[in-house]
This record gives C-alpha cells, structure tokens and sequence, in this order.
C-alpha cells in the first residue's frame, strides 16, 4: 500500500514542489501547442435510416480530447448538396486505442434525405478535435461514395451442413444483413418442429431466430436457440423466412429468400482441453459440441469426478468421486464448439479454496449436463489427466495516452517503444526466478492478473512517483491470495485508510528529481539535467527526431537517455507491484499482515522507502543499483510464487 512517493519525503518538500515555479514574472511564456494531423476513416459505405456512423480518427492513440467538432458535406448525384456540424464527446477503442466518433445518420442525415427509396451522395467529413485549453487535433477527408437505401432486404442463402448440435450455427451468405445498431435480421419460422427426449414434439410455428452479425452484411449465422429448440439430443425440421427489423418504429422489410434446413441432434460432447495444466486464475480453452451457456430457463454445468493428488509432499489425496464429484458452472460459451474455462478458486479468509487453490494432479473426468424445463441430460464427458499448477502472477503494464504525453514533456516520444522495452527489461530482471510474468497487452489466457496503469501526472496531487492503491480486506496481501490487483483508478477504500485515492505509475513527477526545475531540492541530481537536458523542451534541449534514433550525433545521448528513463520507471513500477505482491514481508505477517511496507534497514534494495532511494540509485549511474530485493523480501517472493 506505500508509495515511492514525493509526499513520502517530508511535508516540506511536498509543499515545495507544490508551489515551485509560480511566481508570476519568471514563469516562462507558454508556448503555442502544435495541432497534431489525424486521419479521419468511415467504417460503412452502405447506410439505412438507423445507422449509426463510426467515425474513426487514425493517429488520435496519444491524443486527449473532450470534445469533437464534425463537419460532414454531402453531394447527391443530381446536383443538390448539403452541410451538418454537430459536436460529440470522442470515444476511445479501449483505454489506448483511437479515438472514434458516433454519428446519428437519423438525426443528421436523413433529414437531408431527398424523397426517393434509394440516392448516393458523394461525402467528404473534417474533424477538429479539443480540449478544455483549445484544438489539439485536425482532419479530413473527402470522396467516398455512400449509398443510402430507406428499407433493406435480407437475401441470404445456406452456406454449408445444417447443425447437429443443440446451440450449433448454421452459417449463411448474401447481402442485405443489418448492423447490430441498426436493429435485427430475423429468421421466422413458418414451418417446423422439434422432437427430443425428455420433452418430446414440439410445434416450432412462429418462433423468431436472431441472424446474428458476422462483421459483414454478407455474412452470417443462425443459432439454433437452446430456448427455443430445447438441450436434448432428438431431430428438427424448420423453414424459415428472412426479415430486417430496423431500431425503434422505422420499419420491418420482408426479404423474397426462404430457407430449409434440418437433421439428427446430438448429445453434448466435450472433447479436449487446452491446456493440460495451468495454475490458479489461468484460463483453459475446452472445446466439444452443442456446449452452451446459461439462458432463461436453461444452461449447463460441469462435473468434475476423480481423485485429486496434491503436488506438495506428504497432502493427502482428495476423491471428488460420486456424492463427492465438483460442480461448477460455465464461465465463457464462446460458441456450441467451444468454451473458456478458469482453474477457480476463492479467498476464504486466510486459506484458498476451489480446483485451483493447491497445486497437484486431477486424475478423473469433466462431464457436461445440460439441463431446462423438460428435464437433463448427461453428455459425453473428457477424460484424462489435468495438472494444476503453482501460482503465477501475470501483470499487465496499461500504457495510458498520458504516458505518452509526458514522454513528450521529456522530449523522448520518438523513443518510448524503446523506453517500455527497457522497462520490461527492468521488470524481468529484478524479478528473475520468480513465477511472474510481465505483458503489455490486455491477458487472453488468465482471467486473474494485476494492473498497473502506466500515466503521466499523480492525480491526486502529491506529486507521487508511484503508488499501490489495491486493497483487499487488509493492508498487506500477505501471501498474494489477490492476483487482480489493479494498481491505478480509484480505490476509495484505500483513500479512506490511507488517504490517496489514486494509484499506477506517474511519470511526469520524475522532474522532482531536476535541480533547475526544483532548485533548492535536495534530493536532485545533476544527472537528471545532464540525461534529459538535451531532449528536454523545459530544459532547453530539442526532442528526440525519429531520423536520429540509432544514429547520428545524438544518439549515445538518446541511449542514455532511453536506459535511464526505462531505469527509473521500471525501477518504480516493480516496487509498486512488490507493494501488492504483499512486500515487505516480515514474519509475523503470515499470521496477521501488518503495516509496515518499507525495509526498517535500507540498504541499495527495492523495497526501501522512497526518501532512501536516490535518483542514482534509481536510474543506475554513478555505480549504484541496480536495486534489488533484500534476502527476506526474495524468500518470500520464491516462496509464493515458485517457478516449480
């Protein structure tokens, strides 16, 4: 829960930093911001009255904006032209994706319409993006070509095998599909019936199937519905009609395609596992047929049947056998193929509990039971050996757009692929012979996994290098039970009991550390000027150029630069998760965690309190660091999250 922190060096350098640099006439004159040129790119050319347009901004990933300015022209073939501007709140794919604009083709282009069934207009779109200083972004396009059509009809044909699975998909082609916001295709059946055991024939006559969006309007698929055609194996037979329900009231158009389809339906088949052993909070991909998901009035658990045989000498075996057998419910149904599955457990006070709570080797079976009104049904289930794993901690360093704006107030933006390789680096270093494992991209294959958000200033004001804001029933994780700690956001029971809100890594705060920028401070360091002057705005330098990194005049300046930034960040980064990993570790914590999150005898380690850990420790320079755990801190570290 402490922080590597400005505020953590003494309430008088916290009010220094505060209010250093405001005193009015030698406050340097702010400078003019650049306005950065983005590509603005429509999604679909093909547009019915409840469309709604994504505007997507190429180039917008390290821009922050409140506010998007859109101006749309539009010349229809004929001759008549026309012009809207609207205003709306930019939207972001993901937290470090591009930015994106929706636009309302109801209210903003329809109205223009002229009075026939289908026109084409030629369109051209520019962008001006802002925030609350001024504009920070611009773009444009023009010459796309894009058809409006009032009703649109669904013209699909069957595009393979009819499924022999209850939830398996019929795949379909054509065109005329709508887009999910636009409103529903639908399959109608006219004609058909099912017939299964338990539940026998059933009349299927004016059940409406959703054609679901494959990413085109040529593509799709139809399902068949658990809670329309039951979980049992048997037999159907449908014919169907195709129908686009557009959004709100404006209208249902009937397509001129009938469909027939129909066969033999299976019992629920699990086949595989992937993979045969992972550990706790790790994903593993089991794929069968007819597997599906819980639904109104229907659904599917797992049973687990077999002898456990715990990994750690001398643990008694466990029989999950008949009356004892595990049940568990699905978490993911990707489709009736396949599903995603965690090793679970759960934190019961100090202990943890579940499948995945102890390493060791499942020996048995997992068999699907599928289940609704009319009764359940056993399937056929897998059987073989699964191996539950020793803990891993996954982390997931979240590169926020602030991240890259403040590499820019350092003059190092060309360079911060090269910044986050070194503080991966760093990272795996520093935790070398421990079971962790550092990412940059969002985890697909663990469902438990720290976060760190990676940002530019401290939000909560302080000035902080970096702070663990997790907090789970008590201070100290001792024993890393928690594996989803998000260090970063907002954890109002961390700021009731510590007073700070806010956590991640903040890079801006590092110019603490320069004594031109805090000239009395004395914690800084010549070296800070002396690395980052060159490419440093504030300090007079000029920012790294993309032609120079690798070469030219400046560029052992830049690798210096780029290793001690990479240094001092990493080096923050892996004492924050340390933070949550349950350091400092003291003995009597196994019992009762306590309070106390900094060595009591610094010593050039990791885990020593801010105010000892100097910037040439940090960065590496003059001989010191780098850093590392002290040997309790390192036992502790192999001890909960061993390799083997």
């Amino acid at each position: 829960m402490a922080s590597s922190s400005v505020w953590a060096l003494g309430a008088a350098a916290t009010m220094f930093l505060v209010f250093a640099g405001c005193s009015g006439e030698d406050a340097p004159a702010e400078q003019a911001r650049p306005v950065v040129g983005v590509t603005p790119e429509l999604e679909q050319r093909l547009v019915v009255p409840t469309s709604q347009l994504k505007l997507e901004l190429i180039g917008s990933e390290r821009i922050v904006a409140d506010q998007a300015r859109v101006t749309l022209r539009g010349e229809i073939e004929g001759g008549e032209r026309f012009e809207v501007s609207l205003s709306a709140e930019p939207q972001r794919r993901g937290d470090v994706g591009a930015l994106y604009v929706i636009i309302d083709a109801q209210q903003w282009l329809w109205p223009r319409a002229p009075e026939v069934p289908e026109w084409f207009a030629l369109m051209s779109v520019e962008v001006s993006l802002r925030d609350e200083v001024g504009e920070v972004a611009r773009g444009e396009f023009a010459g796309a070509r894009m058809r409006f059509v009032r009703s649109l009809g669904p013209q699909l044909s069957v595009d393979g095998e009819a499924p022999t699975f209850v939830n398996g998909s019929l795949r379909l082609e054509g065109h005329g599909v709508l887009r999910p916001e636009e409103g529903q295709t639908w399959a109608v059946i006219e004609q058909g019936f099912v017939e299964a055991t338990p539940g026998g024939r059933r009349d299927l006559v004016g059940e409406r199937l959703p054609v679901r969006w494959s990413g085109s309007r040529e593509r799709a698929e139809l399902r068949l519905e658990p809670a329309i055609f039951g979980v049992h194996p048997g037999a159907y037979e449908v014919r169907v009609r195709l129908e686009n329900e557009l959004r709100g009231e404006a209208g249902t158009t009937r397509g001129q395609s009938e469909l027939e389809f129909g066969g033999a339906l299976q019992p629920t088949l699990l086949a595989s596992l992937e993979p045969v052993a992972a550990s706790r909070g790790q994903i593993v991909t089991m794929r069968g047929r007819g597997l599906l998901g819980a639904g109104q009035g229907y659904g599917m658990i797992l049973r687990y049947e077999g002898i456990f045989e715990p990994a750690a000498p001398g643990a008694p075996q466990m029989s999950f056998e008949g009356s004892r057998a595990l049940e568990r419910a699905v978490d993911e149904v990707r489709s009736d193929e396949l599903l995603r599955q965690e090793v679970w457990y759960s934190v019961e006070g100090r202990t943890l509990e579940g499948l995945g709570a102890t390493p060791g080797v499942f020996e048995g079976s997992i068999t699907p039971i599928v289940f609704d009104s009319a009764g359940e049904s056993v399937g056929v289930g897998w059987q073989g050996r699964f191996e539950v794993l020793p803990t891993r901690q996954v982390v997931w360093l979240k590169y926020l757009p602030a991240f890259s704006r403040a590499l820019d107030t350092f003059g190092l933006g060309n360079v911060e692929r090269e910044i986050r390789d070194r503080i991966l680096e760093v990272a795996r270093r520093d935790f070398a012979g421990v079971n962790i494992v550092f990412v940059e991209d969002e985890p697909e294959d663990f469902s438990d996994y720290a976060v760190v958000e990676m940002g530019g200033p401290d939000p909560s004001g302080n000035r902080a290098f970096g702070y663990d804001n997790t907090f789970n029933d008590q201070a100290k994780d001792t024993g890393n039970l928690y594996l989803n700690d998000y260090l970063g956001g907002i954890n109002r029971q961390s700021g009731e009991s510590f007073n700070v809100l806010f956590g991640g890594v903040f890079v801006e705060s590092f110019t603490y550390f320069s004594p031109t920028l805090t000239p009395g401070n004395r914690d800084a360091s010549e070296h800070f000027d002396r690395v980052f002057g060159p490419f440093m705005p504030g300090l007079g330098g000029e920012a790294v150029r993309g032609s120079e990194v690798g070469h030219g005049p400046r560029s052992v300046q830049i690798e210096e630069a780029v290793r001690v930034a990479g240094n001092v960040i990493g080096n923050t980064m892996v004492h924050e998760i340390g933070h949550s990993l349950g350091l400092t570790h003291l003995p009597g914590d196994w019992e009762a965690p306590g309070t106390i999150f900094h060595n009591a005898e610094p010593g050039g380690f990791i885990m020593d309190a801010g105010s000892e850990r100097s910037f040439e420790q940090r960065a590496e320079l003059d001989g010191e660091g780098p850093a590392v755990f002290n040997p309790q801190n390192s036992a502790y570290l192999r001890e909960i999250l061993p390799l083997n």
